[in-house]
């Protein structure tokens, strides 16, 4: 199938609430780093029957078995090209596109040229170089043709076509499958992962897709913005390239959007500033606890063995300042495997003030593999440190920030302290500007 620039589709045929045949329009996405626009994608509307442009995006799941969704998709593009093809405005930047993974469904070819050849085609016929085209696939639907897809995404790269995964994390999908595409992009749609996710829940997903994304060599590109906080949670996690309504609204035309170069610049000045005071912030609570505890607490918190098991001894811990005793959750010891020797030491808050509760249950839990206890053992043989802070990260049961401090009081016996840090562990996406 060869779409021209003759063949029209009638949506009043598709749907009796449309009018008139499908356009592209464009939505601007905005490089972090260049503070402008760097590509657009490529979205599907008509107008209906009062005039007004909708989106027709639920008419390729209406006709998902049909060829009727093929040839919409052909359509679009080929008015998109063309589009492309002659605006200066455009000329270097990429243009993100969606190739149905369902044009598999009617593929009879080995190399697969039926399904590439049309695309190919299309560029030629508008002077357009293949690597200033970004297919985007959807991870969902990747899965539902993993061997064949993979063979498409490999002959699209033969061929210089840049490679996206559209709306990642919002299907849970196998990560390895996404590791073998090897995308240049990888898009996190915040809107689909946001309806799946409690708010807590939802920031550290974006924390593991952004982490991902890293691992695997891709560009983050986050899409779904809609509200300023995002943009600056977007910063946070990573991104390079940003789209959304709060920075641009998909228009019949390609643009510049070149009054938001300032603006980012803005935000850029304000989010390394707010980032500087929280990292600052973090390491002078470190600071002040490292002190109070050699000055006040290394002698007390001595350990003694009673019982085949370690302990420490009971302190009142209203005897503590408050910075302290607020943030202080959890003393534990370990030996220098990893493996706990002693009972969980909890600082709980009841109507009668704070109380130790003991918790036996850990003894003998291995902790090797915890990234503070090998950050500490690689640090005290490479340094001869005998103190040291993890980096922060959320506890399972409270869901708390956490940082451990780790003191060696010998060498098969090191004292674990854990403390909240949620009192300055804010993500900034959650944060309202």
């Amino acid at each position: 199938m060869t779409a021209t620039t003759e063949e029209n589709i009638d949506l009043s045929k598709l749907d009796q609430n449309l009018t008139g045949n499908p356009f592209p329009y464009f939505q601007p996405i905005i490089s972090i780093e260049d503070k402008r626009v760097v590509g657009y994608e490529v979205l599907a509307r008509g107008k209906d029957v009062q005039g007004n442009i909708t989106s027709l995006g639920y008419l390729f799941e209406k006709y998902a078995d049909s060829r009727l969704a093929m040839e919409l998709d052909l359509r679009i593009r080929e008015v998109a090209f063309r589009q492309y093809g002659q605006s200066a405005v455009a000329q270097g930047k990429k243009l993100f596109i969606n190739v149905l993974p369902r044009w598999l469904n009617y593929t009879i070819r080995d190399d697969l040229s039926d399904v590439i050849e049309p695309l190919i085609e299309q560029t030629s016929r508008y002077g357009i170089k293949p690597e200033n085209i970004v297919v985007e696939i959807t991870e969902g639907e990747y899965l539902q043709h993993p061997d064949t897809m993979t063979r498409a995404i490999h002959e699209l790269k033969n061929h210089g076509f840049e490679i996206a995964v559209d709306d990642f994390g919002a299907g849970y999908s196998n990560m390895s499958r996404i590791g073998q595409m090897r995308p240049k992009y990888i898009k996190l749609d915040l809107h689909l992962i946001r309806k799946g996710f409690s708010d807590l829940v939802y920031k550290e997903i974006l924390n593991s897709l952004a982490f991902l994304s890293e691992k695997i060599g891709a560009i983050l590109l986050v899409e779904g913005i809609e509200h300023e906080e995002e943009v600056y949670g977007a910063l946070d996690i990573g991104a390079r390239y940003l789209q959304g309504y709060f920075l641009g609204f998909p228009e019949s035309s390609f643009s510049n959007l070149d009054e938001l170069q300032q603006i980012l610049h803005d935000y850029m000045r304000d989010f390394t500033a707010r980032k500087l005071s929280h990292m600052q912030s973090l390491m002078y609570f470190k600071s002040i606890t490292s002190e109070y505890f050699d000055i006040h607490l290394k002698e007390l918190f001595l350990p003694e063995m009673k019982d085949g098991e370690t302990h420490f001894r009971p302190i009142d811990p209203h005897s503590f300042p408050a910075f302290l005793r607020d943030h202080l959750r959890l003393v534990y010891f370990l030996n220098a495997q990893g493996i706990q020797i002693s009972p969980n030491y909890r600082l709980v808050k009841d109507d009668d003030g704070f109380r130790w509760q003991t918790d036996h249950n850990y003894v003998q839990k291995d902790w090797s593999w915890r990234p503070y206890f090998l950050e500490f053992m690689a640090r005290r043989e490479s340094e001869g440190m005998q103190r040291n802070y993890s980096e922060v990260y959320r506890d399972i049961k409270s869901s708390e920030p956490i940082v451990t401090l780790v003191h060696s009081y010998a060498d098969d016996c090191l004292l674990c302290l854990d403390f909240s840090v949620a009192h300055i562990h804010n993500p900034l996406w959650h944060r309202k500007i």
